[in-house]
């Protein structure tokens, strides 16, 4: 008989690891095995779906910060020395995605100041 060297805690035969691995005995002990890995089997597809459904979720917001930082920076960037409107598109195109009011920008609302 081969011996096999335990890598680490985990991997050390324990009485209740022994009998969870043991073929049933009889026809009773099966089912109940077979019951308790559907029900496993179902538990962890749902785990899966779940977490599929998360990462789409993610990856979606994820696009959308990355398209509003792209459109933040265009407004932030300076004005082109050829007298470019790329700015004031991207501060209207802010402003249309606003409340639908065109002094306000993400509840942020425009004042005028006069010096």
């Amino acid at each position: 008989m081969k011996i096999k060297h335990s890598k680490g805690m985990r991997e050390i035969p324990t009485i209740q690891g022994l009998n969870s691995r043991s073929v049933p005995d009889n026809r009773q002990q099966a089912a109940t095995e077979l019951t308790r890995l559907e029900h496993e089997k179902a538990r962890l597809e749902r785990n899966l779906e779940m977490w599929i459904n998360n990462q789409k979720r993610t990856e979606g917001r994820l696009r959308e910060v990355e398209e509003r930082v792209a459109l933040v920076q265009q407004v932030l960037a300076p004005p082109a020395a050829d007298g470019s409107t790329e700015c004031v598109q991207a501060r209207q195109s802010l402003r249309a995605e606003g409340n639908g009011s065109e002094g306000e920008v993400q509840g942020w609302r425009e004042i005028t100041l006069e010096y």
